[in-house]
């Protein structure tokens, strides 16, 4: 019977969401909610007239890529602290390349079984959702939903309820043994709809081409069986669909079978869906930052957006929801695009500079030419080979970051010594530090001026990772409750958003958040007592 009245007396003072709904759009800079969304919107432009807007939302640590960004949002924390450094990282110990959510003790759900699963084993700390889940004692409900396994699974930490992806190999939606053992019946019907063959036959043609300059530079790339980047698209296979808008359609069309099917948010307890639209991103890869395509991708989903948002109001009210959208990271304006209208842009010629660091590097210490010194170059950043010394590979790493700033383009370069020693309050450093994990992360990082890309296998398009503005600077909009129309322009963190929702259900933080909640949404919420989910302790 407490329980029953300590959530009585929660209830009587102010509810809690019963649905949280983070959605994270992949790959979208923050001044995109104004080149992209009309004053009709009723998507991004409802979110912006009705929310509580921050203007000025950075990330504060190098690389800017997706897993990272996925656990920095959900855990609070930095990559130093959720250890989630890169999308894939080099595997001193084994040799070889480690992907972010790859897991060998599970197996792919779903119609290819016999495929390895992936899990969020890699995490180093919790997330908010395994902080919902642990405060209702494990009776709600937190389920992770992308076309990327890493942008599904890091979200909803260890604990998650289901995470669900997509299978280009099949066209299907799948999951991990580390969830369940079969998909939920909901999926397997969700499946058999078969949506994208039907999108397939559709094609990409915008009802009209939008206002965006050229549609057919040398700079851009162009989808899996075609040969030009011009509208109209044919699309020739599952990958392909999801450099669409029916990518993102797909992701709304899930989400909203999830709500339904698993009566989120009609639970006795907060429930948790996150969200993450995974087709910006590739279009953005493919096709560049200023390119008919991503414009016309985003207006498509604004209108999906418009819909979703309509879904939920039918099933809640909006007193009954918290709504937050963000990015993973920004991205920077194409570089061919820019050097075009003379500013200094360009893909970091990577194959050579590692070619002559390890030239450099074997004439200084006098190493056999047998030797590979850089073990393995990846996201900037150097890994010396392990037959070195200990104190050979400190004497590498000094030099080759000397030589290294001696390159063209080059701003500045870390060891990772330095960088494990003392933090520092010069701009770059702190980044760097901030994204650093010594098992995980390079002996040397190195950072490219503005407007100069790595190259990474990127020929064409964008791409992202850096330190600069383009990729850190994206939108934060916080919608529902009693959340009011207001924009501000204080400098403010991703890694605010764990705690902002924590605080405000009253919840223990994330295991590693050490960043500052918004004060301005707890206000406007009007904080609940901090014990509400004592009720579930009946369930133990």
């Amino acid at each position: 019977m407490a329980w029953r009245i300590a959530v009585v007396g929660f209830l009587w003072a102010q509810s809690p969401p019963k649905l949280i709904v983070g959605l994270v759009v992949d790959q979208m800079r923050a001044d995109y909610l104004q080149r992209f969304v009309s004053e009709k919107s009723r998507g991004f432009g409802r979110l912006l007239h009705e929310g509580l807007v921050y203007l000025n939302c950075h990330y504060s640590y190098f690389p800017t890529y997706t897993a990272p960004g996925h656990a920095a949002i959900y855990s609070g924390a930095s990559p130093a602290f959720h250890g989630i450094v890169a999308n894939s990282w080099w595997e001193r110990s084994a040799g070889r390349l480690r992907y972010c959510v790859e897991d060998s003790l599970t197996t792919l759900v779903g119609p290819v079984s016999a495929e390895k699963g992936a899990s969020p084993r890699a995490l180093l700390c919790t997330t908010v959702a395994d902080e919902l889940r642990y405060a209702a004692r494990y009776t709600n409900k937190t389920i992770g939903i992308a076309l990327k396994d890493r942008s599904a699974i890091l979200p909803i930490g260890f604990t998650g309820y289901l995470a669900l992806w997509f299978s280009t190999k099949t066209g299907e939606w799948v999951t991990s043994t580390y969830y369940t053992d079969t998909l939920p019946a909901w999926v397997v019907r969700f499946n058999n709809q078969r949506y994208p063959d039907s999108l397939m036959r559709l094609g990409w043609q915008p009802k009209r081409l939008p206002p965006c300059g050229q549609d057919d530079p040398y700079y851009e790339g162009h989808l899996p069986g075609e040969t030009h980047p011009t509208f109209p698209h044919r699309i020739s296979n599952y990958e392909s669909l999801i450099y669409t808008p029916w990518g993102t359609w797909l992701t709304f069309q899930l989400a909203r079978w999830a709500i339904t099917e698993e009566r989120l948010g009609k639970g006795l307890y907060p429930d948790l869906l996150a969200i993450s639209l995974s087709s910006p991103d590739l279009t953005g890869h493919l096709f560049g930052t200023e390119s008919c395509e991503l414009r016309s991708l985003y207006e498509e989903l604004d209108r999906q957006l418009a819909d979703f948002l309509d879904f939920l109001l039918k099933r809640f009210s909006k007193q009954e929801l918290l709504v937050f959208l963000t990015a993973d990271h920004g991205a920077s304006p194409t570089p061919e695009y820019l050097s075009a209208h003379k500013v200094a842009a360009g893909r970091y010629p990577e194959a050579v500079l590692v070619r002559e660091a390890q030239a450099f590097l074997q004439r200084e210490l006098r190493l056999p030419d047998t030797l590979q010194v850089v073990e393995r170059f990846i996201n900037q950043s150097f890994y010396l080979s392990g037959q070195l010394g200990w104190e050979q590979r400190r004497e590498a790493a000094r030099r080759l970051k000397d030589w290294l700033l001696q390159q063209p383009h080059v701003l500045a370069a870390y060891t990772a010594e330095e960088l494990a020693g003392r933090g520092g309050c010069f701009y770059i450093f702190q980044m760097l530090q901030a994204g650093f994990h010594p098992q995980r992360s390079g002996d040397v990082i190195v950072v490219y001026a503005p407007g100069w890309v790595e190259h990474g296998g990127y020929t064409h398009g964008t791409t992202h990772g850096s330190i600069w503005t383009y990729d850190t600077h994206v939108p934060l909009i916080w919608w529902g409750g009693g959340l009011r129309s207001e924009r501000r322009y204080e400098r403010v963190g991703i890694t605010s958003i764990a705690p902002t929702i924590c605080l405000l259900l009253g919840i223990p933080f994330p295991s590693a958040s050490v960043a500052l909640p918004l004060e301005e949404v707890i206000r406007q919420w009007h904080q609940p007592p901090p014990h509400w989910y004592e009720g579930a302790e009946s369930g133990n």
